[in-house]
């Protein structure tokens, strides 16, 4: 098979044999992909310093029947204030780890990729007092990104819409707003919260400002509906 070139992140290595590491990539064009990296341990002057998280990489592999084979790897950009502290490094993690779960091998979506990129970025720069919020925009607009965002505007049973400047009831299980006399649900949101929510999903994510009573209310809201609407997909 010919040589495929991209530009890709590293979603996760695995330690293999002696001196090999398997490498799920997440590319531009061609989707997450699983290659093998020879002699990746064994040298850091096989591939540099391009084998570490966090970087843009320009990448030349050749596809197998199982695992491709990695050819190259050059970095393309870097953001060492991404290294400055834990919490940076925690968050970077935390948001590559994520994307890694919603991705599907082989599927290419330019806009995930281009929204990781963003992401990093950010995180590099980002300050301590916003870092949650961060965090928490960038998991919604990938949600958005893969069709899997919750609904923030209408009732799941009516379909009646929610005035934007109150309060509503989430039921993470239905994935939409369940007004009082419908039931309800077990979180209540702010108008502020929600909106906050619908910007995050849009580009632009990353200048989305939550204040922290709106983070408490909107993040155990999108952490219970993931574990209903996504669950451990990418494990």
């Amino acid at each position: 098979m010919p040589e495929l070139r991209d530009d890709a992140f590293l979603l996760r290595a695995v330690d293999f044999r002696d001196h090999d590491r398997v490498l799920t990539l997440l590319t531009r064009e061609h989707g997450t992909l699983g290659v093998l990296a020879r002699g990746a341990r064994r040298s850091r002057k096989r591939f540099g310093g391009a084998l570490e998280p966090f970087q843009r990489l320009a990448v030349t592999w050749r596809p197998g029947r199982g695992l491709g084979t990695l050819n190259e790897a050059l970095v393309r950009r870097s953001h060492p204030g991404l290294l400055a502290s834990l919490a940076r490094m925690r968050l970077a993690g935390d948001g590559t780890a994520f994307v890694r779960q919603l991705c599907v091998e082989g599927q290419g979506d330019p806009e995930v990729f281009d929204a990781l990129d963003v992401f990093l970025a950010a995180v590099a720069e980002v300050g301590v007092a916003h870092e949650e919020g961060l965090g928490l925009a960038f998991r919604v607009r990938v949600l958005a990104l893969f069709g899997a965002s919750p609904e923030l505007e209408l009732c799941g049973v009516s379909g009646e819409p929610c005035p934007p400047d109150r309060p509503a009831y989430f039921d993470p299980q239905r994935g939409t707003l369940v007004s009082r006399r419908h039931g309800g649900g077990p979180f209540l949101l702010s108008a502020g919260a929600r909106a906050r929510l619908r910007d995050a999903m849009q580009e632009g994510f990353e200048h989305v400002v939550f204040e922290p009573s709106e983070i408490a209310e909107a993040r155990p809201a999108l952490d219970a509906f993931v574990v209903a609407h996504v669950g451990k997909r990418g494990d």
